[in-house]
């Protein structure tokens, strides 16, 4: 008969169950990547808005612009906004990847390096097949 492609994981020595019976949503977790992204850059171009570097050719700090409370505000929120997203999105990727039964809740890092480890041996299994 033949194994399923998380039976062939599994017997690599742990006993793997997997997380989500769900479909694969790579396109949803792909543009919630993108988003995260694309706010990463409009907060590191605010940041660089509103502090100076050290003036080059005078060699005196430059005076830093102060943000408002209003500003603060709506950096905060976009920040929550952002790290809500980026949880969610590895909500969604634990579980895709299959896990150990008995294991704690993944830790980003685990997550990111179960899935590298998964999807290489998906590849390899779709390769010998």
């Amino acid at each position: 008969s033949t194994s399923s492609p998380l039976r062939i994981f599994a017997a690599l020595g742990h006993q793997m169950i997997q997380r989500s019976t769900e479909s694969t949503d790579c396109n949803g977790l792909y543009q919630d990547l993108t988003s995260i992204h694309e706010l990463d850059i409009s907060t590191a171009r605010l940041n660089d808005f509103y502090t100076s570097p050290v003036s080059a050719s005078s060699g005196k700090p430059k005076r830093k612009r102060v943000i408002s409370s209003v500003q603060r505000q709506v950096a905060n929120i976009r920040e929550r906004k952002r790290m809500f997203s980026l949880n969610e999105a590895f909500d969604r990727l634990r579980r895709k990847v299959p896990t150990f039964a008995y294991e704690k809740r993944l830790s980003r890092i685990e997550t990111l390096r179960l899935a590298i480890v998964y999807i290489s041996f998906m590849t390899d299994i779709l390769e010998n097949n």
